[in-house]
């Protein structure tokens, strides 16, 4: 298992990662998100896994935007609750932060317009994994994938 904690001017950033599990703990820069990016690249080649980078490093990017944006609103003191787990032929990635949640219910069917600037993440998220749900709050998301063999 390595760990590591780093205060830098994008508040703090800590990995904790072992064969099957990475975790990461940010505060809310989105400059943070290019690291837990390239943390998750090395740990889905570590694990012979680099056919999914592009879907994984997606939705993480829309789950940890969201988190940052929406459930934090930029406020660098509070964290995220980034992980991934490798759980025998699938791959289970959880985003969970500090804010008080949304409706998830209420946005389950919604579909962007072509021109929208915003609203495509969960549109992303159902068309490239193959299940996704929240906690009651609505402040995680769990995102679920079958991984190649």
């Amino acid at each position: 298992m390595t760990t590591g904690m780093e205060p830098t001017e994008t508040g703090s950033f800590q990995v904790i990662r072992d064969k099957e599990t990475l975790d990461i703990v940010l505060s809310s820069s989105l400059e943070n998100i290019d690291r837990v990016d390239r943390e998750t690249k090395i740990f889905l080649r570590q694990n012979g896994h680099e056919q999914e980078i592009f879907v994984i490093c997606l939705g993480l990017r829309e789950a940890l935007t969201n988190a940052i944006r929406h459930g934090h609103h930029f406020e660098i003191s509070k964290k995220v609750h980034f992980s991934l787990e490798i759980q025998g032929n699938r791959l289970v990635m959880e985003v969970e932060d500090q804010g008080e949640g949304f409706n998830w219910r209420a946005t389950q069917a919604k579909e962007p317009g072509l021109t929208a600037d915003h609203g495509r993440g969960l549109a992303i998220i159902r068309k490239f994994f193959d299940a996704h749900g929240f906690n009651e709050r609505g402040n995680k998301i769990i995102l679920l994938k079958a991984l190649k063999a």
